[in-house]
């Protein structure tokens, strides 16, 4: 007698990601290019990891005296305060004051799987989750899951080829009360101080719980205080919120995929009693976060010949972004290609849109084999001298090709 699988009714899930990846690997061609993958790549192709990182795993591995039981719930206490003060500041007052504090996160987005728990249960009057980003972002998924409702705003404009801080005000005035705002990649904005005062504005009118996202701070403008000043400003007039800190891809350290949930409150009370529900569910959802990559972050951000060392990594990486970037547009500018190209390089970070339609991507995927998201958005750090002349000649024709025939 047959039996039937308990799991006979289960479909195979429909690629949320990866996709274009998949496609690209079945391509024979042999010149075939990838220009999306996550991470910050080498000139050799190869994910970019600092080189005091690789020095410091080294030290870390040959030490005798490391212990290796499980870590606690919080994670390593020692690691949490080096990454707060690397969001904040060392000097930050809302640190002295003790009213910001962290727990230790598994990937990229353990910290949204962590504080989304929370606010389901805490605060359930917030079932919006409102997520106002340049990029689609994956982190949706987790709040859909927890019966959140959860709207999305992308606040590029492709006919103005720039983030708009219009967009941004626009979706502010739309966001209902009692909503979750999570704050992805919006630093190309560039608010004035007078657009930063208004957005605190909007979010005590409507009582909105900030949920902000640091994914690579240092690899957008190559400064690492630049990068997290919007932060900065919320915490220092006393804005509560949660921040998921990813410190993965700027320190590249991307298998270990660790970061922080920051949690900002009033007061050190109201800090200690959210800190110690977390923990409950840190119990449930992974127990112990791992060690490694927090030692080797920790080793770094606590000395400080190593830490203006990885400092300067991160400078060089942002430096040599610029220069792909200004390649790309001065390329295109000399051959002529129609438009406006200026967009290139007004982006910071190693992600950034081509500005390019559906038609133009299609033909550079299916007739120069160059892989690229629907979006046009890129990783510039996928360009180097070898395929630069190629890609920038391909772009032009995709344009050209398509004026001609709309």
């Amino acid at each position: 007698m047959t039996s039937l699988s308990v799991f006979r009714d289960i479909v195979p899930a429909q690629k949320l990601e990866g996709s274009l990846l998949k496609i690209y690997k079945q391509d024979d061609y042999p010149n075939k290019m990838f220009l999306a993958y996550r991470v910050c790549m080498t000139d050799e192709g190869h994910p970019w990891v600092s080189l005091v990182v690789r020095k410091t795993r080294l030290q870390i591995s040959q030490d005798p005296s490391l212990n290796y039981e499980y870590l606690p719930q919080m994670g390593m206490k020692s690691f949490v305060q080096a990454a707060l003060e690397l969001l904040f500041g060392k000097h930050s007052q809302a640190i002295a004051e003790k009213r910001v504090g962290g727990v230790h996160t598994v990937g990229d987005s353990g910290a949204f799987q962590l504080g989304a728990q929370f606010l389901r249960t805490w605060r359930k009057n917030l079932k919006t989750v409102c997520i106002v980003s340049c990029q689609k972002e994956q982190y949706g998924l987790i709040f859909q899951e927890m019966g959140f409702t959860v709207y999305e705003y992308l606040i590029w404009n492709p006919k103005e080829l720039c983030s708009d801080p219009k967009m941004f005000f626009e979706v502010m005035e739309h966001i209902p009360a009692d909503s979750i705002l999570v704050i992805g990649n919006i630093i190309d904005c560039r608010f004035s101080q007078n657009q930063w005062a208004k957005l605190m504005s909007i979010i005590k009118k409507k009582q909105i719980f900030p949920f902000f996202d640091i994914p690579c701070q240092g690899l957008s403008t190559g400064n690492l205080e630049e990068d997290t000043r919007l932060l900065q400003y919320f915490v220092s007039l006393g804005l509560e919120f949660f921040c998921n800190q990813s410190l993965s891809k700027n320190f590249g350290i991307y298998d270990e995929g660790v970061g922080i949930l920051a949690v900002a409150a009033l007061s050190n009370q109201n800090l200690l009693c959210v800190l110690s529900q977390l923990m409950n569910y840190v119990e449930a959802l992974w127990g112990s976060p791992p060690a490694t990559g927090a030692r080797i972050i920790t080793s770094i951000l606590c000395n400080p010949a190593l830490f203006g060392e990885w400092k300067q990594s991160l400078k060089g990486v942002v430096e040599n972004i610029m220069l792909i970037k200004e390649k790309v547009k001065e390329k295109l500018r000399l051959l002529g290609t129609p438009g406006t190209w200026n967009h290139i390089t007004e982006q910071s970070g190693f992600h950034g849109y081509l500005g390019l339609n559906y038609q133009q991507v299609e033909y550079l995927t299916k007739k120069k084999h160059i892989y690229i998201p629907k979006t046009s958005r890129i990783n510039f750090t996928c360009i180097n001298i070898r395929n630069i002349d190629y890609i920038t000649q391909s772009i032009h024709e995709a344009v050209k090709l398509t004026e001609e025939c709309p």
